[in-house]
């Protein structure tokens, strides 16, 4: 069992409270980051289609709307709890404060397996979560998106539901939205894209050749696929990648658009020399490839490390082996605190989920103005905005960092909770 000193809750509360103390925060300001506004709780009723019932925990985790309608996305997953989706709710708030986007942050979640379940399965988990939770949502309260497991056409079911149950036209109650329902051109790579400009920016600034630099990405999925084509092309050096099966690396890089191909023939990035743990050695020795776990992937020797995987995965116990000198967490949470402060003592410089997988919720924001003027951006509008406010929150984070002498994490929660208590101040709540 976990330890309570370490729940994602409470890794939050570490960070929020060192720097409130930094701020010199009154108890009254400090109160207003302890507690989410609301958590709202259910449990949905499925009928299988094998005519057995299912009975789901489900959450929405309303933090904080001083900035604007509560905003977060959903996920299906059996480890969703209260605790989680706390956390996740918490980071959201500090995440749009950061990109200076007018919502406050909330989170979703439903305790299930959707591997376990039919796709007319996961449709009634979809309709029944909205109707557990439609008082508490729509387009000027709280307006989710996608999260782990949930994607544009759950999305879509969950509009359909809303727009029945409340008897309205919405497009903008929900974001990740397919595009021939009222989505935004760009959603689907926009995490990775905003993290993407963030490494550029960062890169220029040190005088550093991409073309001289080695990239290990952890994790295969939208935010992982989509960074290492990016970096593929902007003449970075891929040299490891993994997914939930592990991964390869060969030092001298690899080409994720055959890393693709192979995912989508076998299910797995190894697919082009494993079947489950039964790999193709010497034609992995000709290809001078190395398979790998999750654990190894974290250590192996690289410029820029990127985990877009799962939360919790640099902690205590490895980051004194982190060989990268740059990390962007494209993941939510996937460095403890602890391992915060071994990485700064190492000169490790960790570019934080708070903004560098920003870009997600960035471009939401643009569906969501879309959603409500009736107008489509095109690609180029979403790309140069995007790049716009995520380089805004870059630079807002770098000079606080500076000025206070902290840490990337401890300077964007910084202005995050600045910005929130601003807000707050006006609209009179303190």
């Amino acid at each position: 069992s976990v330890p309570m000193s370490s729940t994602p809750y409470t890794r939050y509360k570490d960070t929020m409270h060192a720097v409130v103390r930094k701020l010199k925060l009154s108890d009254a300001e400090k109160a207003l980051f302890e507690e989410p506004q609301f958590i709202h709780k259910d449990t949905l009723k499925i009928t299988k289609e094998d005519g057995s019932t299912l009975e789901l925990p489900a959450f929405r985790v309303q933090f904080n709307n001083a900035r604007g309608p509560f905003k977060g996305g959903i996920r299906f997953h059996p480890l969703a709890d209260e605790d989680e989706v706390k956390a996740l709710a918490a980071l959201m708030a500090i995440k749009t404060a950061v990109v200076n986007i007018p919502f406050g942050g909330g989170k979703g979640g439903v305790q299930c397996n959707p591997k376990e379940l039919t796709k007319g399965e996961v449709q009634e988990v979809a309709r029944a979560y909205i109707r557990a939770f439609q008082d508490h949502i729509g387009p000027d309260i709280d307006c989710p998106a996608p999260d782990v497991n949930t994607n544009s056409a759950i999305m879509a079911w969950m509009r359909d539901e809303y727009e029945k149950q409340t008897n309205s036209y919405s497009p903008a109650m929900i974001t990740g939205k397919p595009l021939s329902y009222g989505g935004s051109i760009g959603r689907d790579t926009a995490t990775a894209r905003g993290g993407f400009f963030i490494l550029q920016e960062m890169m220029d600034r040190e005088a550093l050749d991409p073309g001289e630099l080695t990239v290990v990405i952890q994790g295969f999925g939208n935010a992982g696929a989509h960074m290492a084509h990016f970096l593929h092309d902007a003449g970075y050096t891929v040299v490891a990648v993994s997914d939930s099966q592990g991964g390869v690396y060969s030092s001298e890089g690899i080409d994720p658009v055959r890393i693709q191909k192979y995912k989508g023939k076998t299910g797995s990035v190894a697919g082009e020399y494993c079947e489950g743990s039964v790999c193709d050695i010497d034609r992995m020795k000709m290809d001078n490839v190395k398979h790998i776990t999750n654990e190894e992937i974290l250590e192996l020797p690289c410029d820029i490390l990127i985990p877009a995987a799962l939360d919790n995965v640099i902690t205590a116990k490895n980051a004194d082996k982190v060989q990268a000198k740059y990390i962007l967490e494209l993941a939510n949470g996937p460095t403890t605190p602890e391992a915060d402060a071994i990485l700064e003592k190492k000169g490790v410089h960790v570019i934080p989920d708070v903004l560098a997988n920003a870009g997600g919720v960035t471009v939401s924001y643009f569906e969501w103005t879309q959603g409500r003027s009736g107008e489509q951006w095109t690609e180029e509008q979403v790309d140069s905005e995007l790049k716009r406010v995520i380089l805004e929150g870059y630079k807002a984070v770098r000079r606080e960092a500076r000025r206070e002498q902290v840490s990337y994490r401890h300077a964007a929660f910084s202005v995050g909770l600045k910005r929130m208590l601003a807000a707050m101040r006006v609209r009179g709540w303190l």
